[in-house]
């Protein structure tokens, strides 16, 4: 299957559907569903510790927009340190059973990541993302090799993930896809779904679907695909992204689009995608290109989580971030983004600009702008 050619697409009406033939997938199949966001930490500001108020707030948040899973994003809460376990601790309880929790390994070794695995299944996730960093010249062999050995090491459902840059391979596969590797990894029992990043183009997505979709559930970051895509293959989800910067509790556009495209409802998925357009093309424009740059557009998308109804809040600098990569929140940009949700039909939040500095959790403690020493990655002009 593997090469650039996509065959049967053309002459073919009927989608290609994953096949349900393991606990993991029959798992997959009842909840990879809608939109999943990426839970991004709250910490009392000017801390490092972590605001368990603010924390249960967006899980709280998370449900009422109905997402179907959550991710904790890890940046500032690494593996191996107590605020790693307690980050999860207060989503995993706030979730219940109202919102899986995802978890991700991202490591260099085997080992590291295994270790990793362990901690996730205790904690109580639902599901791992296969985020793993790889040699540069590694070979399909090797690659193989590394993936199996981290994803037989646990019984979780394992989501791959397809991407750009770092995390790609250019000499195993068109646009850096190692399909062939992908395809002979999607056989194994627990390898449930494929999460495509954003800026992974049409075509090697298509090609992803293609190979994959007979047995993975595919989910593409890019929304602005699924017109195309869910008149050939069932896409049901999309997730790990700033879900928030498409829809509201009371507006829930994202969610829509994928049931009519899971259903494979196409005049619903053309009109859905006419009213989604303007949020989507924003979001994309922010995002993209620092996703190319190797990290992500943090207080913009902190901002968009809040003008939904999330707490908030500035993220800290984030340590793993190339220099400059990751652009500054000024006012200029908060406009737009509220533009962009106006044109939209969603109702972005009338409360002050002033609370999303400090998030609404601390906002209610009475915590002012007035009293942090430094503002990163924001500007008040």
């Amino acid at each position: 299957m593997a090469g650039s050619a996509i065959p049967g697409l053309a002459q073919s009406a009927v989608r290609i559907t994953p096949r349900a033939n393991s606990a993991q997938r029959v798992w997959a199949r009842s909840n990879l569903r809608g939109l999943m966001n990426l839970f991004l930490p709250s910490f009392i500001p000017g801390t490092s510790k972590l605001d368990e108020d603010a924390i249960r707030h967006d899980v709280r948040h998370a449900i009422a927009q109905g997402f179907s899973g959550t991710m904790p994003m890890i940046n500032w809460t690494l593996p191996g340190t107590p605020e790693w376990g307690e980050f999860y601790r207060i989503v995993i309880d706030e979730a219940g059973r109202d919102l899986p929790v995802h978890g991700i390994i991202a490591g260099r070794s085997v080992e590291s990541d295994v270790k990793v695995l362990s901690a996730l299944e205790d904690a109580g996730t639902s599901l791992v993302l296969l985020a793993s960093r790889y040699p540069a010249e590694v070979s399909s062999n090797e690659l193989h090799d590394l993936m199996a050995n981290r994803i037989e090491a646990t019984a979780l459902p394992v989501m791959l993930y397809a991407a750009t840059g770092g995390r790609a391979f250019p000499h195993l596969g068109p646009a850096g896809q190692p399909l062939e590797v992908y395809d002979q990894i999607a056989n194994i029992d627990n390898v449930v779904a494929v999460k495509i990043s954003q800026p992974v183009s049409l075509t090697s997505t298509m090609q992803l679907c293609q190979t994959l979709g007979d047995r993975l559930s595919m989910g593409p970051v890019n929304l602005d695909f699924l017109p195309l895509l869910a008149r050939h293959f069932e896409i049901a989800w999309s997730g790990q992204w700033n879900a928030e910067a498409v829809q509201t509790p009371d507006q829930q556009i994202g969610d829509r689009f994928l049931e009519a495209s899971r259903t494979g409802d196409s005049e619903a998925i053309d009109e859905l995608a006419r009213q989604i357009e303007p949020v989507l093309s924003h979001f994309f424009a922010v995002q993209a290109p620092v996703i190319r740059r190797g990290a992500h557009p943090w207080q913009h998308n902190r901002y968009y989580q809040w003008l939904s109804g999330g707490n908030g809040g500035l993220l800290p600098r984030d340590p793993h971030a190339p220099t400059g990569a990751i652009p500054t929140l000024d006012a200029k940009a908060r406009a737009a983004m509220r533009a962009a949700f106006r044109a939209s039909g969603l109702e972005p939040t009338d409360a002050p600009e002033e609370q999303f500095i400090v998030g609404r959790a601390a906002w209610e403690r009475g915590v002012r702008a007035s009293d942090l020493t430094d503002l990163p990655y924001y500007s008040q002009s």
